[in-house]
């Protein structure tokens, strides 16, 4: 079981490596508070449609996805998230509108979350706070639109295509139906697209 300041070092060294930013110690420090550590089981759910949003997540362990479900009742991904990464609702925790999409554990996960009222509200007045919430927030929203336009712009052999090279450890880790989901595909076809690569099953 991981502690707080162990899940904590591993959030500052993603803020440097993921998303640009070198948050001074005391900024750290001042932000731990806000923060509480969760465990979470395989198939937890930490946001359910409707809701408003009001956490944002750091993700130590487990992969989580971001899914909505359709007018025929089927579970549509729209995002997978691993460690080291931050999830914000993005349009949900702005605007106070209830949230389209779920949040939900893969795998059994650990995680530190804060109320991004409380966090926005404490960056009014310290500049370096202001910058490490817009360059994750903006990381978040470019993740988003990076994957709206490979869906809109690439067929399906250039959606999975891409999402091998920008995801090398999710196609090894997630089951092939998740995967289809997420590219807009049947498994079958993306089984079919498989063999056509060449890839094992």
């Amino acid at each position: 079981m991981s502690d707080l300041s162990t899940v904590f070092r591993h959030f500052s060294d993603a803020l440097s490596s993921h998303y640009g930013v070198d948050a001074p110690t005391s900024v750290m420090e001042r932000l731990l508070r806000f923060f509480e550590l969760k465990t979470l089981d395989e198939k937890a759910h930490l946001i359910a449609a409707g809701d408003i949003a009001s956490q944002v997540f750091f993700i130590h362990q487990g992969l989580f996805r971001v899914y909505y479900i359709d007018h025929q009742g089927n579970e549509v991904n729209q995002q997978f998230y691993q460690p080291g990464e931050v999830v914000a609702p993005v349009l949900s925790l702005t605007h106070d509108e209830p949230s389209p999409f779920y949040l939900q554990a893969l795998t059994p996960g650990i995680i530190v979350s804060a109320d991004y009222p409380s966090l926005s509200q404490a960056s009014e007045h310290d500049a370096a706070w202001l910058q490490l919430e817009n360059a994750i927030l903006k990381s978040v929203y470019l993740k988003t639109a990076r994957r709206e336009a490979q869906m809109l712009l690439g067929g399906a052999e250039q959606r999975y295509r891409w999402f091998l090279k920008e995801n090398p450890e999710l196609a090894d880790q997630l089951p092939l139906y998740q995967v289809a989901s997420y590219l807009g595909v049947t498994p079958v076809s993306l089984s079919r697209l498989r063999k056509k690569l060449n890839l094992s099953e």
